[in-house]
């Protein structure tokens, strides 16, 4: 399996002298490198010049976004790289040069090559998976291999160890009805025709591998930009006119296309699902499973091949502007094939966008109605004012919750990553009559106070905020202003993501007309009323139910190279406590839910499955390194299987005593519902959801964290009608259900 190669700097000096074909740095190219370069230096919070970056940081850092398992260069390659162009990396940046990425890149090229003809000569010899051995479960946390024969060794382990997750439907969805286990978790016979199928399924793999990555010279380019401008933080990006269009959808929370959920699989671009509205969808002439062949543009543009592009390619030639046609030749699953002709139109992501429950919890001898908003992100309008904002949907939805007369409401942003800061501070403003939401500082040191001034509260009753390690961003300015404000009580982790910088996305049009990139420039940091930076330290809970993702490196804290926590000069120094405040908070408050929800979670069974739950995500977080022998892993395999089972019964046991749950919606979810069906917006959820680890597609819909918020806000409802006659502790039965 030993591979024969080329001496690198034999190989540089070739590639350098044109013997061997590579890809050339165009104008626009050096352009949007001078510009990278000059805007991070110019704009960036950290003030940091370039002569300050570490460039031999930067091609480390290239190398690793190549080659992110550390599984084609060598450690003698990459330090011949930065031997090479360490020095005098600035200089290439300066004048808009990416030589030096494009050479890196084809010895890249190259060595892919040469291992997947290597990989695909070894499957055609008996793998022995009896043996003893490990294999580093996180590789891109290691160092490469010393040298060729340490790479040898290691795609040897890496063979065994991708036949294993074949035999054993480890890297396959686990919702799909085919790959599941019996249900006694008897994990099928290793025969000789299953070891000849998952042979052949990572035949088709390693030998996708080139075509995965085999990048344009634009994507290298993005590429280099990227790794040069992760120097400064890990937010700072260059976009290419594609990730520029991804970032916007995902931040306005519509696109223009055919409106459907692509995947490839095996090099086929299949029709995985189709959104409700869409063109796809009422053209009525294609279904899920069906297979896009070639693309077409116009009514008369020649058909270009998709077969074996990468999918992030293929969708580029499927999407286009709004009311332009695209032709597609598609497979049908059902047999056949035909060409459909589709207008592209603006598709709303709807499952995305706010939505809202009303919760009916026992109390005694009647119920509590309890609202819960759930918030996937801070999405925003389009640039021509259509669409939707959150703020205007969260409103929109608080007032039909109060039609119904909910005692407590929930703002859950557990999975919120964030999104447009303006929005959080409008939605801030919901809560609050008036004051500060955020301040903000620049490189220059000078401050600004984002307030709301707008006097209107929408809900001015108990307000919880669930959220979890992964809330971020726009949901820490929320959380963070409502914590000052004295406005909620969060709950959920122990603290929040922990990202408190502001970025600000600068289209490289404005210097240059032709280009169609942008540059993302962290240029702010952002600090909560009461002064303190949520950088790396986040939200903290006042009452902490924590998720699976509250062990996993999910945080700030875990991304190379963060901008460090700070502090400025508080713009509120007291809360407003008004008469207009229904819902007033105190230590003394606060105490006494945290008592009631501490004497739940070591009560309740849900709170055994959750902490169980938690347990097996940390174990799988710390494993260090993964068996190749095939009997360990069958039964490891067994043992998941059987836990994931255990858990799925549990869940569905104590869904069996939900409470009542209406949905409430949103216009626009109706509107929507009219004309596509009662399903629609279902589907539109639960193709946009964000699963934890352990779920599979029928995992049951029973949340234990939310659950729990519920309960406490029906705690403090409690508390609050208790009021005029006495400030006493709700009985725990009447909320414990």
């Amino acid at each position: 399996m030993r591979l024969r190669l080329i001496p690198l700097l034999v190989l540089l000096a070739a590639l350098a002298s044109g013997q061997t074909p590579g890809f050339t740095t165009t104008q626009s190219m050096q352009n949007e490198t001078r510009a990278t370069a000059a805007l991070l230096e110019k704009l960036h919070i950290s003030r940091k010049e370039m002569s300050a970056v570490d460039m031999n940081s930067v091609v480390r850092t290239f190398c690793e976004n190549l080659d992110g398992a550390k599984m084609y260069f060598t450690a003698e390659e990459v330090d011949e790289f930065t031997a090479r162009y360490g020095k005098t990396l600035d200089l290439y940046l300066q004048r808009g040069n990416l030589t030096p990425a494009f050479e890196i890149y084809a010895l890249f090229k190259k060595k892919v090559n040469e291992r997947t003809v290597s990989n695909l000569a070894a499957l055609d010899k008996p793998i022995d998976l009896t043996q003893p051995g490990t294999f580093p479960v996180e590789r891109k946390k290691a160092n490469w291999p010393e040298n060729q024969e340490a790479a040898d060794s290691l795609w040897i382990r890496r063979l065994r160890l991708d036949m294993l997750s074949e035999l054993l439907g480890e890297d396959r969805p686990n919702g799909s009805a085919k790959n599941k286990a019996p249900k006694d978790h008897g994990l099928p016979e290793i025969t000789a025709t299953k070891t000849k199928e998952a042979v052949e399924r990572l035949k088709k793999r390693y030998d996708k591998s080139r075509t995965y990555l085999n990048f344009d010279q634009n994507e290298v380019e993005e590429i280099f930009l990227n790794s040069y401008a992760s120097q400064y933080d890990p937010h700072s990006t260059f976009f290419s006119q594609q990730s520029l269009e991804e970032f916007e959808i995902a931040m306005r929370n519509s696109l223009v296309g055919i409106g459907a959920t692509l995947s490839d699989e095996d090099g086929f671009c299949v029709i995985k699902d189709i959104l409700p509205g869409g063109p796809l969808d009422l053209s009525n002439q294609v279904k899920p499973g069906d297979k896009i062949i070639s693309v077409g543009q116009g009514e008369k543009g020649e058909m270009e091949e998709i077969v074996g592009m990468r999918l992030s390619k293929a969708i580029g030639r499927i999407r286009g502007k709004q009311n332009t046609t695209v032709r597609l030749l598609v497979d049908m699953a059902a047999g056949g094939r035909k060409t459909v002709a589709l207008k592209r139109d603006q598709i709303k992501l709807v499952g995305q966008m706010a939505s809202a429950k009303a919760f009916e919890v026992p109390n005694g001898n009647s119920t509590l109605l309890l609202g819960v908003i759930d918030l996937p992100a801070f999405y925003g309008k389009n640039p021509d004012g259509s669409g939707s904002s959150p703020s205007a949907d969260i409103e929109q939805l608080i007032g039909k919750l109060k039609k119904l007369g909910i005692k407590a409401l929930i703002m859950d942003l557990r999975k919120n990553g964030g999104g447009l800061l303006n929005e959080a501070v409008d939605i801030a403003g919901l809560f609050i009559p008036k004051g500060s939401v955020l301040q903000v500082r620049d490189s220059q040191g000078r401050s600004e106070d984002y307030r709301d001034e707008d006097e209107k509260v929408a809900w001015d009753g108990p307000l919880i905020v669930l959220t979890s390690k992964l809330s971020a961003s726009a949901s820490e300015i929320f959380a963070g202003a409502m914590h000052d404000h004295r406005r909620a009580i969060i709950v959920g982790d122990v603290t929040t993501h922990g990202k408190g910088s502001v970025q600000n996305i600068i289209e490289l049009s404005r210097f240059d007309k032709n280009l169609k990139s942008a540059v993302k420039v962290t240029i702010q940091k952002w600090y909560a009323p009461s002064g303190s930076s949520i950088q790396l330290k986040g939200v903290p809970a006042d009452i902490v139910v924590p998720s699976v993702y509250s062990v996993m490196p999910v945080a700030e804290a875990d991304l190379d190279r963060p901008l460090p926590w700070d502090s400025v000069t508080p713009t509120m120094t007291k809360p407003d406590e008004g008469d207009w405040l229904k819902a007033k908070l105190s230590e003394g408050l606060i105490s006494q839910l945290s008592s009631g929800s501490a004497r739940r979670q070591a009560e309740l069974p849900e709170f055994l499955t959750l902490s169980r739950t938690i347990d097996w995500t940390k174990n799988r977080q710390g494993r260090k390194e993964v068996s190749l022998s095939l009997e360990q892993r069958r039964t490891e395999r067994k043992d998941d299987l059987e836990f994931r089972d255990q858990i799925r019964r549990e869940l569905a046991d104590y869904a069996k005593k939900e409470y009542k749950i209406a949905d409430v919606k949103l216009d626009a979810a109706i509107e929507q519902e009219k004309k596509e069906g009662p399903d629609s917006l279902a589907k539109s959820k639960k193709a946009s959801r964000m699963r934890d680890p352990l779920e599979d597609d029928d995992w049951p819909e029973y949340d234990i964290q939310l659950h729990e918020a519920v309960r406490i806000a029906a705690d403090w409802s409690n508390l609050l009608s208790a009021q005029p006659v006495a400030a006493k502790a709700v009985a725990a039965p009447s909320t414990t259900k």
